[in-house]
């Protein structure tokens, strides 16, 4: 077993030689006492990023940068790029980060996601919440800030088609989503889609509820089923619906829905108990690895590709280095699930078990510290730490005025190809993890979604919306003034408003975004398939 420390600021690495894992304890309290006195600003570090401190070894890691601008401050926030596909990139500061994009990427305030023409891409908050993004959309985070025990989140939608799955904002916790002349924000889980092809845009509420401003002008709480679109020269006008008019890349969107329920219904204690933390993607360790709670150290999650290949396996084997202004080079993991491992906490090689990850207390990241750091803690005898690329890495011009292009370094040491679930069983036997035996833990609790069924009341089988089976490249997206209305769903029910503001007070209404529901005063009573109820 060997303890790195690791000085980012020149890229060198010292190993130091401390024998078995679990020699004398007293030997082991004395090297740690000594290593503190020989780097006093590590321990402090550690502890800043609740790092334990194991059996088999410390992490001390240094998070000194070679970014050439000034790391983030303590409010600093990032988000993930869960899920790329096709045309992606990302640009930060006005720099592009990666063209094409990579999921697992961290995204920044300031950081733009441009899709292509058939391009998509999901951006996962830590609360849970989700933005997608179709073919030929852009979507800007302006707002990613801590404020105290709380935070604030604000998104522009630029252009194109966009998806979002909200958890409700609150004075503590808000985010609010910006398109055209409006903004909106959840009041409780809401499901919404803003589609851009024609100005100032339309909105469509599938489940939960949404308060919409726009400005001093308009102010509208709008609920599930409900469609708005806003009058382009006069903002205190607005044609309200009770119907939803499809488009093909819906089910693209619960498809992708679907994918998160399924990682999600493996959740366990573990991962639960961090669902609210500043990292996103716990879930997706659920369903990539196992879990172990272990006594006196806390909870150990190690991945299905280590346990099955052993000692071998690297955790910074497979990925790749990306430049950033503000950081320098950061890991950026080719793992499906290589998010929120290489954020905080720290891997450790455990004898007689292997490779397994501890987040920590808090699992605070490394961007709330100042810079990039490696999160290695004890390894087996022979391992080699990762390497980041040399200097600050300046970004090089490409042709024209284009902007300019960061590096990518990409690293592949793997000697066998990552393990699925399709080929490798989930072990269920009790293992011994830092002298204890313990069991894997076993899910508890699925992830709150929308029903698709609900939101499409009226949708025939074998329609108009693809089988969640059809391969997404098959999603083809009407173009503007071209989307479909089933034959069954009940006509619009325009409401225009001459002055402002205006608001619902209550929705007693069933039914869904076909199928009526609930009306509005000025449109009369009860409406189809739910029946009864207005809206004041």
């Amino acid at each position: 077993m060997r303890v790195f420390t690791s000085n980012i600021a020149n890229g060198s690495q010292t190993g130091l030689e401390t024998g078995p894992a679990r020699s004398n304890p007293s030997h082991a309290s004395q090297f740690h006492r000594a290593l503190r006195l020989l780097v006093p600003g590590a321990a402090a570090l550690c502890m800043i990023a609740a790092c334990p401190v194991w059996a088999e070894g410390t992490a001390i890691t240094s998070f000194n940068d070679d970014a050439p601008d000034s790391g983030p401050s303590t409010d600093s926030r990032a988000v993930r790029l869960s899920s790329v596909d096709g045309q992606v990139k990302v640009v930060q500061d006005g720099q592009v980060i990666a063209d094409p994009a990579y999921a697992n990427l961290p995204i920044f305030e300031g950081a733009q996601i441009i899709t292509g023409n058939d391009g998509r891409a999901e951006v996962q908050l830590e609360n849970g919440s989700v933005a997608r993004l179709s073919p030929n959309s852009t979507l800007t985070f302006t707002v990613l800030q801590h404020q105290g025990t709380g935070s604030r989140t604000e998104v522009v939608v630029n252009g194109g088609l966009a998806y979002f799955e909200l958890q409700p904002s609150s004075s503590e916790h808000s985010l609010q989503i910006n398109y055209g002349p409006a903004s909106f924000t959840a009041s409780s889980f809401s499901v919404v889609r803003i589609s851009l092809d024609e100005p100032p845009g339309d909105l469509a509420v599938f489940s939960g509820n949404v308060h919409l401003d726009r400005g001093d002008s308009l102010q509208l709480d709008l609920h599930g089923g409900e469609s708005l679109s806003l009058d382009v020269n006069d903002q205190t006008r607005y044609n309200l619906a009770e119907t939803i008019a499809p488009d093909s890349w819906d089910s693209w969107n619960a498809d992708r829905d679907q994918v998160l329920n399924e990682a999600a219904g493996e959740r366990t204690a573990a991962s639960g108990s961090y669902v609210n933390s500043q990292v996103p993607g716990m879930s997706d360790l659920d369903a990539n690895g196992n879990w172990y709670d272990v006594p006196g150290q806390g909870y150990v999650w190690s991945p299905f590709d280590a346990q099955a290949i052993g000692a071998g396996w690297d955790p910074y084997g497979f990925g790749r280095w990306v430049y950033y202004p503000r950081f320098g080079y950061v890991w950026n993991s080719g793992y499906d699930w290589g998010y929120a491992p290489y954020q905080c906490g720290l891997w450790n090689y455990y004898d007689n078990f292997g490779w397994g990850w501890a987040p920590g207390l808090g699992c605070n990241p490394w961007w709330g510290l100042g810079g990039w750091g490696y999160n290695i803690g004890s390894v087996p005898r022979g391992y080699l730490p990762p390497r980041r690329p040399v200097g600050p890495g300046h970004p090089h011009p490409v042709a024209g005025s284009r902007p300019l292009v960061a590096a990518v370094v990409p690293v592949d040491r793997r000697t066998t190809r990552p393990v699925g679930l399709a080929q490798y069983s989930r072990p269920t036997q009790p293992v011994t993890i830092g002298g204890h035996t313990v069991e894997p833990l076993r899910p508890v609790a699925p992830r709150q979604a929308y029903d698709r069924g609900v939101a499409y009341v009226n949708r025939q089988q074998g329609g108009y919306y693809p089988a969640p089976t059809r391969p997404a490249t098959s999603y083809a997206r009407p173009g503007p003034g071209l989307s479909y209305h089933p034959a069954t769903a009940s006509q619009s029910a325009s409401h225009f408003q001459g002055s402002a503001p205006a608001s619902h007070a209550s929705y007693s209404g069933g039914g869904g975004s076909a199928g009526g529901g609930g009306g509005h005063a000025s449109a009369g009573g009860g409406g189809g398939g739910g029946g009864g109820g207005t809206h004041k």
